[in-house]
């Protein structure tokens, strides 16, 4: 064996890069495939009038539910009327986070938009007004994932299959959660930052 095959074996391997969205989580399942995106939205179309229902009369938070689901109020941008929405949301450094694969194009975000001053979040019984700020510049998205993972890697294992035990920040790309999924950060008006109390 001569020196350059001796150092070619004993070299370390690089670990592989792991692409986020894994494939086979929901997100990535809905990213790529229409027929799935397509059955789970109708999926939610029929449950979130239910779950706006049960929030409402507080039976959600009995069951630990408002850990990770926030109603999101917002004025209809044709209705004028008060809309809610039913949504997943992640705390991290103390912030409350909306990632939606469904960008820009759902009546929340439109709606939204329209009215940024008209936005709302409820969060078991307690009820902040609040400004949206979207997330456009990838080198802060890129931090805020990173943020997330070392914070909630459990959430982040069931949002996008990040595993904590193989899983390292140096050889994962985001870069399809970037591109695809709406990130949107909320300011509590009320306490003039970004951070809200825990339940």
């Amino acid at each position: 064996m001569n020196r350059l095959e001796e150092s070619a074996d004993t070299a370390p391997t690089q670990p592989l890069t792991r692409v986020f969205p894994l494939p086979g989580t929901n997100l990535d399942r809905v990213l790529s495939e229409p027929e799935f995106r397509r059955d789970f939205h109708a999926k939610l179309k029929k449950s979130n009038p239910v779950i706006v229902a049960l929030y409402r009369i507080g039976l959600l938070s009995l069951l630990g539910t408002t850990r990770s689901i926030m109603l999101l109020s917002t004025k209809g941008r044709k209705s004028g009327k008060n809309r809610q929405t039913p949504v997943g949301y992640f705390r991290i450094g103390g912030a409350l986070y909306l990632f939606s694969a469904w960008g820009k194009n759902s009546n929340w975000y439109k709606n939204l938009a329209a009215s940024p001053d008209n936005v709302a979040l409820q969060i078991g019984r307690k009820k902040f007004a609040v400004r949206a700020e979207v997330l456009v510049d990838p080198a802060e998205i890129q931090h805020t994932l990173e943020q997330f993972v070392t914070e909630s890697p459990k959430q982040a294992y069931y949002l996008f299959g990040w595993d904590p035990d193989q899983d390292r920040l140096d050889n994962a790309d985001f870069s399809p959660i970037i591109n695809k999924v709406l990130v949107v950060r909320f300011v509590n008006k009320q306490e003039k930052n970004l951070h809200f109390a825990a339940n």
